[in-house]
């Protein structure tokens, strides 16, 4: 049996980590969507559909010449951007997450559909409707802004290719070609604004989705949704994360004595105490009940501490003003150090927790792997 080694461990942790990228990639991050490798599988595969289409379109009709390419030269670039299309496949078979290969993609298919445009041997260009696809295809596959971009990029490059075929052509500009145009960008604008309304349910379907009703923070699906990218990305790039795992005491209590109604508003309460003692980039969620879990991002466990003092104070002086007995006993370990997963962490954490509560009693306060004095607040 091969003898582990931390070097080994970090390197299967990365390649666990890029294989899962690559199985399931899709999720959003505000407007950009990031698609799985899958999807864009079938994206890159139906480039060389259509690089083998403009191939065969342009080897069984004459090439308009005066345009400035040679019909061995529109086969060269079609070529060449087929072996683009490869590199880029490679990359995103690496990593699917990249904005940048994404918009390289893009733009290269709005140059191609041009070229075709600009070389397409009929008076109306067949040629232009691809512009469509480029469009529908890149807007609906990572979001808005592509859309928006694929808009403004295939109108720049279609009224380009049709300006420099007029000039180069005696001839007026035929009906047909002015409706086919305009039809194109009707279609284009109408399905950008569909695209819009449906993308802003989806974002207000999504944000209902992974949010708690009752504490306004992240729910457990939330959490993990945002967890696994937050973790991909920080550990790609060797920073750390703490992640904190905070439980109530006595709340059964609150709940027997007080009543259900009471139980809620002070687990609303919590919510709101999260939310003002963390900062925008930190991810606070509702784990289950009386659970609740934190993962902060640029932090040591010494700041992480200070945090942890901070809410315990202000949930004790909070509910002791209404009256309630009610403190938080949080645990907090590192990843990578005690994890490279959420759910790695937070089983040590959830070990240290219990460790917690049995030595030092409620309202405790332990770092995984030290134990700490009991909490002072």
């Amino acid at each position: 049996m091969a003898e582990r080694s931390p070097e080994n461990d970090r390197r299967k942790g990365r390649m666990d980590r890029r294989a899962a990228r690559r199985r399931n990639s899709d999720s959003w991050t505000g407007s950009v969507r990031f698609a799985g490798w899958n999807e864009q599988l079938v994206q890159f595969l139906t480039r060389y559909l259509f690089i083998v289409i403009a191939l065969v379109f342009f080897s069984s009709n004459e090439a308009v010449s005066r345009t400035g390419m040679e019909r061995s030269q529109i086969y060269a670039f079609f070529l060449a951007h087929g072996v683009v299309n490869t590199i880029l496949m490679w990359h995103a078979w690496r990593n699917p997450r990249s904005i940048t290969r994404y918009r390289v993609a893009m733009w290269l298919d709005i140059l191609a559909v041009s070229v075709a445009v600009l070389h397409d041997p009929y008076d109306i260009p067949p040629t232009l409707i691809v512009y469509i696809l480029v469009v529908l295809g890149n807007g609906m596959r990572y979001g808005m802004p592509f859309f928006a971009e694929g808009l403004v990029g295939s109108f720049v490059g279609g009224l380009t290719a049709l300006g420099i075929r007029q000039m180069n052509s005696a001839l007026t500009m035929a009906p047909g070609m002015i409706f086919l145009t305009l039809f194109s960008g009707i279609v284009l604008i109408y399905a950008y604004i569909l695209m819009g309304r449906i993308e802003s349910s989806r974002r207000q379907l999504e944000h209902t989705s992974a949010t708690d009703t009752l504490t306004g923070l992240l729910n457990r699906r939330g959490l993990y949704e945002l967890a696994g990218r937050l973790f991909d990305q920080a550990l790609g790039h060797g920073e750390k994360l703490v992640i904190m795992f905070a439980d109530m005491d006595k709340f059964k209590t609150v709940n027997d004595t007080f009543g259900h109604p009471v139980g809620d508003q002070v687990l609303r309460e919590l919510g709101t105490i999260f939310r003002e003692s963390l900062r925008a980039n930190d991810i606070a969620s509702r784990f289950g009940g009386d659970e609740f879990v934190v993962i902060l991002s640029n932090t040591t466990m010494d700041e992480a501490e200070y945090v942890a003092r901070r809410i315990q104070e202000k949930v004790k002086n909070t509910e002791q003003a209404r009256g309630h007995d009610i403190t938080v006993t949080i645990a907090f370990g590192e990843a990578p150090t005690h994890g490279a997963t959420l759910d790695s962490v937070l089983e040590v954490v959830d070990q240290a927790l219990y460790q917690s509560k049995v030595n030092q009693g409620t309202g405790g306060l332990m770092r995984v792997g030290r134990v700490e004095a009991p909490s002072t607040v």
